[in-house]
């Protein structure tokens, strides 16, 4: 089976949520058999080849262009459209698989048959909403234009939808999202959670015991929907009772310098430390030597990082929002609290801490549970079912 996957970015370079999904499950199905095909919407030159999954590049904008969301996600899919159109027919593709909002002019424009599905990897309107309950502080210019982009998406991505065959959504959470939001038929969408690459994290295993401060950690976009004032403001409960702990975030975004400036507001600059983008090998550091995981989210659809951490044995603290619940099971994998919930947070972060036997049951029972659940072996497989249903016609 051939099949084309439309990205953004390409997934072999870019360190995104969408891209390590793409990467994963192409890498999947190529084991399965299927013969992978992925055109990068802002990437330039010819065919590469990564691991037998040919990777070509499309744009034809200067690099600096590539960075406004006017390009990259509203006229870059609809330049891509005759390309598009004749890789179907030069390669004899089975499936278009578009990465929303990536697909939105080719599932309006597509001059060939070929079935079409589309990955809903969250909801504009799930996105936009979290800003609603904004201080006026926490405003500033990334966060205006990620919400003016999330609003231009909102419309790109109904049109995508309406014209899709099948849609695959990957929590139940984001399927009744787009049920509710765009009137989808029910029977078109279906569930498929993302996966892990077990491989992918080295050193599985429980904290080293050289460390020995109270270690967490949390991994993301320091953007507003992520939640991480609610976890900084966790801390001040967590050091009464924990005086070494440490809390790392890992990632970047428009409210860093917010968040820095709360930190030192609360006086706990010595306790909080913001480490950017990090390398894969360092990440994994921080995953051997970290006690518990937290996702304090206030919207979040299918959280690769909670898989990662799951999948390096650490109990999981996290917001019961989106598709959280569907990956931890409260007192099974890990800790369910309410979001915008500091107070939760934190008692939830001193209840691992204190208890030893109960920290290190949630994380095997969390590894146990991706290695069941959730592999890309996993996801492939039954993403390759739809594939075939698609074919036949059901």
């Amino acid at each position: 089976m051939k099949i084309l996957f439309l990205s953004f970015f390409d997934p072999f370079l870019v360190e995104t949520g969408v891209g390590a999904h793409i990467k994963g499950l192409a890498l999947a199905l190529d084991k399965l058999g299927c013969e992978i095909h992925i055109l990068v919407l802002t990437s330039k030159g010819c065919c590469q080849v990564e691991n037998r999954v040919k990777v070509y590049g499309f744009s034809r904008f200067h690099n600096y262009f590539l960075h406004l969301p006017v390009v990259n996600g509203h006229i870059l899919p609809l330049a891509s459209i005759g390309l598009v159109n004749k890789m179907c027919k030069e390669y004899g593709i089975d499936i278009v698989h578009g990465q929303s909002p990536s697909s939105w002019a080719y599932s309006l424009l597509r001059e060939c048959r070929t079935p079409f599905v589309v990955t809903l990897h969250s909801t504009s309107f799930g996105e936009f909403s979290s800003y609603l309950d904004m201080s006026v502080s926490n405003v500033n210019r990334g966060v205006v234009i990620g919400a003016l982009s999330e609003i231009f998406s909102a419309f790109l991505t109904s049109i995508e939808y309406a014209y899709a065959d099948r849609v695959i959504a990957v929590s139940k959470a984001i399927a009744e999202d787009a049920i509710r939001y765009f009137r989808l038929p029910r029977e078109r969408v279906t569930v498929i959670h993302n996966g892990i690459d077990l491989k992918s994290l080295v050193n599985f295993g429980f904290r080293n015991d050289e460390v020995r401060e109270h270690v967490i950690l949390s991994v993301g976009r320091l953007v507003w929907r992520k939640g991480f004032k609610f976890l900084i403001d966790a801390m001040p409960h967590v050091l009464s009772e924990y005086s070494d702990a440490k809390l790392f975030l890992v990632g970047d975004g428009d409210q860093r310098r917010p968040l820095e400036q709360h930190v030192k507001k609360l006086g706990i600059d010595d306790s909080v430390y913001f480490l950017g983008r990090i390398s894969k090998e360092r990440l994994c550091s921080l995953y051997k030597i970290a006690d518990i995981y937290v996702q304090p989210s206030l919207y979040e659809p299918c959280a690769i990082t909670i898989l990662e951490a799951m999948s390096m044995g650490k109990p999981i603290v996290a917001t019961s929002v989106g598709g959280n619940p569907e990956l931890i099971t409260d007192l099974a994998e890990g800790l369910l609290v309410e979001p915008k919930n500091s107070l939760q947070l934190a008692n939830a972060i001193i209840c691992l801490f204190s208890d030893s036997s109960l920290k290190r049951k949630l994380g095997i029972n969390a590894r146990k549970k991706v290695e069941k659940e959730f592999t890309w072996e996993k996801v492939a497989e039954k993403t390759l079912e739809l594939y075939k249903k698609m074919l036949d016609g059901v």
